[in-house]
């Protein structure tokens, strides 16, 4: 049997009324002290359209400024947690679209305010024993406003306090405790206050008069001093009562704020009389699921309670406050979890944060079956969700703090409101509401019988009757939930026996009566009870691929489900809550963006338009980030080894090699791109033992490495040692370094087979020779080396044995047959077998143009060729036995000086054509000039010029070559021919233009002066697919001739082609291209 109790309350602890008329606009404020450190404030309402109101309360002293922002035209506010003593500036403005006026303005002391209020009231108690009289009007508006208000003040009582009196006493106080709503500059988490934005105004009840219901609370007010001493007041009421305390414990509390929950709510519940007879407290905690921590009927004595407390565990997850507040309807207040039907029920509400379903559709329930329901909001709890909750009066039921240290200041006023509500609750006579009665007739003839429920699913029913033997006119079927819920009904024809309920709300229990109705009467109804079936569920849950950052999910479908919604939520180590929401249309997900080895939890509701199942949950934890597989170690050295891997997924952005000898004293890290599956590390040190880890790095973070061993390789000693006899006494000792980028220094050491005293030399690391000197003639050496390395290593000692030979030199060496640009060299062979001899020379002026060249070990001259005129020339000759080279022999000559110059524009010199060298050609043997060679277009030479390219391919017997755009190649012409070219010569060019040749006209070939001004030579003109030869004759007279004939034009189709040109004396040019 549910028994629905109403009540109203329309008295507030400690409430003073005071009318402000000083500053601009004051007279249009009214303020009431509700308690210590709250203040309610209404002003009469502006006329016109305006957006709302903004109200100001700043301190004078320069605490934090506190505003309160009206979107609403209602003209009042409530503000919590000032301080008592402090002085404020209230400013109200009116807000219009963007802009804002000031509406009203005035300053006020709390305890000023109260103190001017009991002035007041001692005034008309002192009246009222005069045998003055008060208006009826004035008690009854006190009564009808829910607060004992006085007659506004005049002027002078208001204002006969001094603000220097007012500081003074402020300085006194100071000196005090802190009150409730007081907080100090050294505690930044207490400035915050109890905000409370456009409050409810509560109304006594129309049946009783204001004073009874005021008398009540009356017997509670305490002093200021009691009020502070908040942890030292006792509720001294026995009232049967049961307490349902639901805490928030999601993720965004955190353990550290947990901490202080529990602190205030074991405060809370400190004053009242705990007991199995008197007042019953239980505890459920909710985040994604509501857990009940105890029932009421578990402990039956205060200590009991609050060591429970003391041992709550911290829960975690999301914030479903509907599904928490359902919890306490059909679980706590149970009779077999300890609710009693004759006791008061009240709920206390804390949470932080905004309801992820819908929580007002629960609370009204719990509200229409007569629990009371308070609702405490911390940091970013939503106001507005919280007056839907909790029940009326809001401004005794509904508490919001901006942090939690703050929940302390609400311990005094909310056990005393606690306190009053139950002994108002047990001095209120129980009454249920009042039917009008109608006149039945209870025969079994005007009653219908046997009723059935049919066709049973989540939204509806199907019912059936047997009509009475007397016909109804018509029937009345009322239905409703068990559990609270609007109450519907639907009327038939007395000739119709069955309906069906449609639109019901699943897994509901439903009470059903159908009241047969009679001209004059009702007959007695039939009632029956059913529950809608749940919504179907999803089915066979299960994960079906997991990976470090993405979990799979199937499930059997559910029939007649639109789509799916699936909640996964978890609390990574140092996160804030993390929860993903996906709607998907198929009974399979793909939860991406996870984090590696994290447990979620998820849950898969079946979805029925906006009707959701109950959910299918299933909990699973990510996989660790995979490391790297396969580990392996090659290319092993001294110094250094190549570590080898494979990555475990595409997904990796980098892998970091980390080594460390076992000593520990040498120690790196390498870190390549994610694409790399190997790393040579180095400088290592010499048989020494690694720790080598591979890790790969992903955008969640590391993974875990995989490690592995490998031990150096000795240093290597030096190799394929090679002696060679030099002149005089000394001998060349060369050999291979294996690591010459690793060798600080070789140390070679030798001595003759006999014994002799060793010698010993040092050869810096990046030399891989030494010459060996102060040998003996004939005689066996034993010659030793090794090397030092960068890590204090020395390789193992390498020898050889090696017997000195006599080597001579050549003899009689002279030079004759001088040109300018040759000398020929003679000597007298030495005894022995020769290999081949070596002769050095240069310019006496110029010892660094030194030349060397190799002549057969069967001759006894050699011509140099090119060289410069009129010079002396030193020229060295050593024989090279097959034991060795020997000794030097030298001498000087002087070529021959040039005879005549090439022309110039400031005359001309008869040239000499048997002055012309011998070249060969295809024709033979021919006097000219190779400019291909001249120019070092040559195999061997070709790759030191700039500009140059030699093509794969021979056109003629001849080498081909590609000169790059704007490249020119200038030799002196002196280097080339000492003479002036003769007056009848030929050039011939093999060519072949490409497509990046410039178009403007160019030189293929000249000579110039020495000013660099051309005398002699053939241009192309791509333009006009022209050729010109030109030259200056004896008088410096240029003449100039051009080909464009046909045959010409053929030179710029990009093929290779030969030109001739020729000329003659007393001759016209001729031009032959082929």
């Amino acid at each position: 049997m549910l028994i629905h109790t109403c009540f109203f309350f329309a008295c507030l602890p400690v409430v003073s009324h005071v009318w402000g008329r000083v500053g601009q606009g004051s007279g249009r404020l009214k303020l009431t002290v509700l308690s210590e450190d709250r203040l309610q404030m209404k002003w009469k309402e502006t006329e016109g359209t305006i957006n709302g109101y903004k109200v100001r309360v700043k301190p004078m002293a320069g605490d934090s400024e506190q505003e309160v922002m009206l979107k609403t035209k209602t003209p009042k506010a409530t503000v919590g947690g000032l301080s008592p003593t402090k002085e404020y500036t209230l400013q109200v403005y009116v807000l219009n679209g963007s802009q804002e006026a000031l509406f009203a303005k005035r300053k006020f002391v709390i305890e000023d305010l109260k103190n001017a209020s009991q002035t007041r009231n001692n005034r008309r108690n002192s009246g009222a024993a005069s045998g003055k009289n008060l208006t009826s009007s004035g008690s009854s508006a006190a009564e009808h406003s829910g607060v004992a208000e006085a007659t506004p003040p005049p002027l002078n009582a208001v204002l006969t306090q001094p603000v220097k009196d007012r500081a003074e006493k402020k300085k006194q106080k100071g000196t005090h405790p802190k009150g409730l709503g007081e907080t100090t500059r050294n505690q930044p988490s207490a400035e915050a206050s109890v905000t409370e934005a456009t409050p409810t105004t509560t109304r006594s009840s129309p049946h009783t008069p204001a004073n009874s219901e005021r008398e009540p609370l009356g017997k509670e007010k305490l002093s200021k001093d009691s009020l502070r001493r908040g942890s030292q007041f006792q509720c001294d009421t026995s009232a049967m009562t049961d307490i349902v305390l639901l805490v928030d414990g999601s993720w965004s509390i955190g353990r550290n704020n947990f901490k202080l929950i529990k602190e205030f709510l074991s405060n809370l519940i400190s004053p009242f009389s705990i007991a199995q007879d008197k007042i019953r407290v239980g505890l459920s905690q909710y985040s994604s699921d509501p857990r009940t921590e105890w029932d009421l009927s578990t402990y039956s004595t205060r200590d009991q309670v609050l060591e429970a407390m003391r041992n709550l565990r911290y829960k975690g997850g999301n914030t479903f406050t509907g599904l928490a507040l359902t919890h306490v309807l059909e679980q706590n207040l149970k009779p077999d979890a300890g609710a009693r039907l004759e006791a008061e029920k009240l709920v206390v509400l804390l949470t932080d944060g905004k309801s992820q379903d819908d929580a007002n559709l629960a609370a009204q329930t719990l509200k229409n079956l007569g629990i009371e329901i308070f609702a405490i909001g911390v940091k970013n709890a939503d106001e507005a969700e919280l007056k839907q909750v909790a029940s009326e009066p809001l401004e005794l039921t509904v508490y919001n703090v901006l942090d939690f240290p703050l929940l302390s200041n609400l311990v005094g006023r909310l056990t005393r409101v606690l306190c009053t509500r139950i002994k108002e609750k047990s001095n209120k006579e129980k009454a249920g509401s009042t039917v009008k009665d109608l006149p039945v007739n209870t025969g079994p003839q005007l009653s219908p019988t046997d009723l059935k429920i049919s066709a049973v699913t989540s939204k509806s029913m199907h019912l059936t009757w047997s009509p009475p033997p007397r016909p109804p006119k018509k029937y009345r079927v009322v239905y409703y939930p068990s559990k609270g819920g609007s109450t519907k009904e639907v009327v038939l024809d007395g000739e119709i026996s069955s309906l069906r309920l449609s639109n019901l709300t699943s897994h509901t229990e439903y009470l059903v009566s159908v009241f047969p109705v009679y001209d004059m009467f009702v007959g007695d109804g039939l009632r029956g009870i059913t529950s809608t079936l749940p919504l179907s569920s999803p089915r066979s849950l299960r994960v079906s691929e997991l990976t470090h950052n993405s979990i799979r999910l199937s499930w059997k479908a559910a029939q007649g489900a639109t789509q799916y919604l699936v909640l996964c939520s978890a609390a990574p180590d140092g996160a804030e809550d993390y929860t993903k929401e996906v709607k998907v249309a198929q009974p399979e997900v793909l939860l991406a963006g996870l984090s590696p080895s994290t447990e979620y939890s998820v849950a898969v509701y079946a979805m029925y338009g906006e009707d959701a199942s109950d959910p299918a949950s299933i909990q699973e934890t990510t996989l660790a980030l995979s490391p790297p597989r396969y580990l392996s170690f090659s290319e092993l050295s001294h110094a250094s080894v190549r570590v080898s891997w494979e990555a475990a997924s595409p997904a990796v952005k980098a892998h970091r090699v980390a080594y460390v000898s076992s000593r520990g004293s040498n120690a790196g890290e390498v870190e390549v791109p994610g694409t790399a599956t190997s790393t040579v590390l180095r400088p290592l040190s010499s048989l020494t033992q690694y720790f080598i880890s591979v890790r790969s790095t992903y955008e969640e973070g590391d993974s875990f490495p995989i490690t592995g061993n490998v031990t150096t390789l000795k240093v290597p000693p030096p190799r394929a040692l090679k002696v060679t006899e030099l002149s005089g006494n000394s001998l060349r000792l060369q050999w291979e370094a294996v690591a010459a980028s690793d060798v600080v220094v070789y140390q070679i050491k030798w001595s003759t087979a006999g014994g002799g005293n060793p010698q010993e030399l040092s050869i810096a690391g990046n030399v891989a020779t030494a010459v060996l000197p102060g040998l003996q003639k004939n005689t066996d050496y034993k010659i030793s080396i090794w090397a030092y390395y960068k890590d204090g290593a020395r390789s193992d000692t390498v020898s050889i044995q090696h017997r000195t030979n006599s080597r001579s030199p050549p003899t009689n060496l002279f030079i004759d047959s001088e040109t300018p640009t040759s000398l020929q060299v003679h000597w007298t062979p030495p005894d022995g077998r020769i290999q081949h001899y070596k002769i050095t020379y240069n310019p006496v002026s110029d010892a660094g143009a030194q030349q060397t060249i190799m002549a057969p070990g069967k001759s006894n001259s050699v011509t140099l060729q090119s060289l410069l005129p009129d010079r002396a020339y030193k020229v060295i000759v050593s024989a090279i036995h097959y034991t060795g080279e020997s000794e030097v022999t030298s001498t000087t000559g002087r070529t021959a000086p040039v005879l005549s110059k090439f022309p110039s524009i400031r005359g001309y010199i008869p040239s000499k054509t048997e002055a012309c060298p011998t070249i060969s050609s295809t024709k033979g043997s021919v006097r000219g000039f190779d400019m291909m060679e001249a120019f070092g277009l040559v195999e061997k030479e070709y790759a030191s010029i700039k500009g140059v390219a030699m093509e794969p391919f021979i056109f003629s017997g001849s080498r081909t070559f590609t000169l790059f755009r704007d490249i020119q190649l200038t030799q002196r012409t002196s280097d080339i021919h000492l003479f002036a070219i003769p007056p009848e010569h030929t050039i011939s060019i093999l060519l072949r233009l490409l497509p990046d040749t410039p178009k403007e006209p160019f030189a293929v070939w000249q000579i110039t002066d020495e000013d660099f001004q051309p005398l002699l030579g053939v241009n192309l003109d791509p333009s006009k697919k022209s050729l010109t030869y030109f030259n200056h004759d004896y008088k410096a007279d240029l003449q100039e001739v051009s080909f464009d004939q046909q045959e010409v034009k053929k030179i710029f189709y990009g093929s290779f082609h030969k030109v001739l040109i020729k000329r003659e004396r007393n001759v016209a040019h001729d031009l032959t291209p082929v």
